[in-house]
């Protein structure tokens, strides 16, 4: 079966009079159905829905019967979104070396013939850490997920920097006072280098 074909001519675009001499409205053009095909040796063919967002196109031909199967089941469509970069920052990975570490990237996935039913349908990963993943994310999951790091992100501008403010201020005050009384607190006591006073 081939793709679905979108008939239609051009949409007249903004600014563009219309057939009754007025301004029309941008209109987006329906975009082609896309369909991924998966054809065996013996020429029994599989195809299925290709999402537009999706970053590749699983069709393959020439493919053994007995391993259409399994072809079907890694069929994966995905598309990635970028997340945070960290730069100079240390991490037990690079031995305590100031590194690059990037955080919150991940995909939109969906696998259509998964052996669970969640994946069937698009759901979103994220790479909270290099060793961290959140897989499955549903829509309420991912709002929740935004919120929480807006509530962190909230709490990092509005508690914890004043706090380290404060932090670094008091013992700024208090190294200050050392220094004034320095000489004193670091003389040697009598007797230290063969009793000279």
């Amino acid at each position: 079966m081939e793709p679905t074909t979108v008939e239609g001519g051009p949409f007249p675009l903004l600014g563009q009079p219309g057939k009754d001499g007025s301004e029309a409205l941008p209109l987006a053009e329906t975009p082609q159905a896309r369909k991924w095909r998966i054809t065996t040796t013996s020429r029994h063919t599989v195809s299925g829905y290709l999402p537009p967002w999706a970053a590749e196109d699983p069709s393959e031909v020439d493919v053994p019967i007995e391993h259409l199967a399994a072809r079907l089941v890694d069929v994966h469509h995905y598309a990635d979104f970028d997340g945070q970069t960290l730069r100079r920052v240390r991490t037990t990975q690079d031995g305590g070396e100031p590194g690059t570490l990037h955080l919150l990237s991940g995909s939109i996935d969906c696998v259509p013939y998964a052996a669970d039913p969640e994946p069937r349908v698009p759901t979103v990963t994220v790479n909270v850490t290099p060793e961290c993943w959140l897989s499955e994310l549903g829509p309420a999951d991912v709002l929740a997920l935004a919120e929480q790091l807006r509530a962190q992100a909230d709490r990092l501008a509005y508690e914890v920097h004043p706090a380290l403010l404060g932090a670094r201020a008091d013992w700024a005050a208090a190294h200050d006072e050392e220094e004034g009384a320095g000489a004193l607190a670091v003389r040697p006591a009598a007797g230290d280098f063969g009793g000279c006073a």
